[in-house]
């Protein structure tokens, strides 16, 4: 009969152990079917779950879509690069400009008139040392103190660590090391340097004996000024210039002169229409691995294929335009990049209408079919916990019956030990009882 299990040599050396495991192998296929059931329901959640985020990612394309900002970026073209650079923002005017460096910025830098020869040489005397720096609105003092017996590199140290606005440094001029102070940010200040007038960003007292009695000025500290057109000169203490003319900054590079043009820049605009193919042709390529080929996971489900038909049906729109290459034979689509530059130089307002048209159209669709499939998943998600929990029901029978199994067949090992040994006996008893009639005979 199918399915019995043969035992023989009972009576020989007994394997209980090999025996029992046949038996739980037999009892364990419903387990080994119910896993592999369990192993397609996973593989079909897994499926779904990226298919459900490519329709997502589709969907939030549009739905975190402000399709007026898509419009509303600046290009900036500079004539000459090597005179300035230039930026815009949104709020910017569509013009062109022209524009004259005059002067560039300059920071500060001042040297001690006095200075050590070795670098190990020791201040003779302690004292503070005090740092002004006039902002051109306001005036910063710092105060650092030294001592005797510290060097010019300790100074230098104690300067940096104890403010920003001034970065000290060690000056060599061939023969003296000195102390050399700059400003840290040149456009933290408005002051121009003044030598006659004796007007400094950075002005120093109290400085060891050994630096001598003064600073001298290497670099003036300079602002930097530019003129639009025949403008009045506009000055800065840095290099760049913010919104001179609404949402447009400037920074000089060099002396000279240069055209600055504002114009549209929908350079978003085409990033939305390539992300546009990109996640509709993502959408159809998952609902080919799907549902065709060899063994589909979802052979025959018109739920997802019906969203390839949604999409496709809201195509109109841009094939009306020129738009779109549509590929019957794959199903995705392509940017007539050409088309679309021409409509966005000439008709604009038509581009950022269509752009409206989808959102309108497919936001709701696709967020539909996120909740279609989101029920598709829980679904998976209940057959998968049902088919654990039938499992874990077998299982314990299954562990309850090898416990039995595995005592009975204990017992019956006991037994048949038992009856061994009892043969055995026996079969010396007739030994000796053959010996003992064999000697009587003689």
């Amino acid at each position: 009969m199918a399915g019995d299990i043969m035992v023989s040599g009972l009576t020989g050396a007994f394997d209980s152990g090999a025996f029992v495991e046949q038996i739980l192998q037999l009892r364990s296929i419903p387990i080994q079917r119910l896993q592999q059931e369990k192993a397609l329901v996973q593989a079909k959640l897994s499926s779904l779950s990226n298919f459900v985020g490519a329709v997502k990612s589709f969907r939030d394309l549009f739905e975190n879509l402000d399709v007026d900002s898509l419009f509303k970026n600046r290009s900036v073209n500079v004539s000459d690069e090597s005179v300035l650079s230039a930026t815009a923002t949104e709020e910017a005017p569509l013009i062109t400009f022209s524009v004259t460096v005059n002067k560039l910025s300059s920071a500060e830098i001042r040297v001690s008139n006095g200075g050590v020869s070795d670098l190990n040489t020791g201040f003779a005397s302690s004292g503070t040392l005090t740092i002004t720096y006039d902002t051109g609105s306001a005036t910063e003092t710092f105060n650092i103190d030294y001592s005797t017996g510290e060097t010019l590199e300790d100074l230098v140290n104690k300067i940096n660590s104890s403010q920003d606005r001034v970065k000290a440094s060690i000056y060599y001029d061939g023969s003296t090391y000195r102390l050399m102070l700059s400003e840290s940010d040149v456009g933290a200040s408005t002051v121009e340097t003044d030598t006659t007038g004796g007007v400094y960003a950075i002005s120093v007292s109290g400085q060891p004996s050994e630096l001598g009695t003064d600073f001298d000025t290497i670099q003036l500290a300079k602002n930097a000024e530019i003129q639009i057109g025949s403008g009045s000169p506009i000055t800065s203490p840095s290099n760049e210039f913010s919104n001179v003319i609404t949402g447009v900054t400037i920074t000089a590079k060099a002396v000279g002169s240069s055209e600055v043009t504002i114009g549209e820049d929908y350079g978003k605009v085409r990033e939305f229409f390539s992300d546009f193919a990109e996640n509709f042709n993502g959408v159809v390529e998952m609902v080919g691995e799907l549902t065709g080929g060899e063994s589909p996971l979802f052979a025959g489900e018109g739920t997802i294929r019906l969203t390839q038909t949604g999409i496709v049906d809201r195509l109109d729109p841009l094939i009306q335009k020129g738009l779109i290459d549509y590929d019957g034979v794959t199903g995705k689509i392509s940017i007539n990049t050409d088309k679309l530059n021409e409509l966005l130089e000439s008709d604009p307002d038509s581009v950022k209408d269509l752009i409206n048209e989808l959102k309108d159209s497919y936001t709701p669709f696709l967020s539909g079919q996120v909740d279609v499939f989101g029920t598709f998943e829980e679904n998976f998600n209940l057959q998968i916990e049902r088919i654990d929990e039938r499992i874990s029901v077998l299982a314990q029978r299954l562990q309850e019956e090898e416990r039995l199994l595995r005592l009975e067949f204990s017992r019956l090992e006991a037994f048949i030990s038992r009856a061994n040994e009892l043969r055995e006996r026996f079969r010396m008893f007739m030994v000796s009882l053959s010996e003992m009639n064999n000697q009587g005979g003689s």
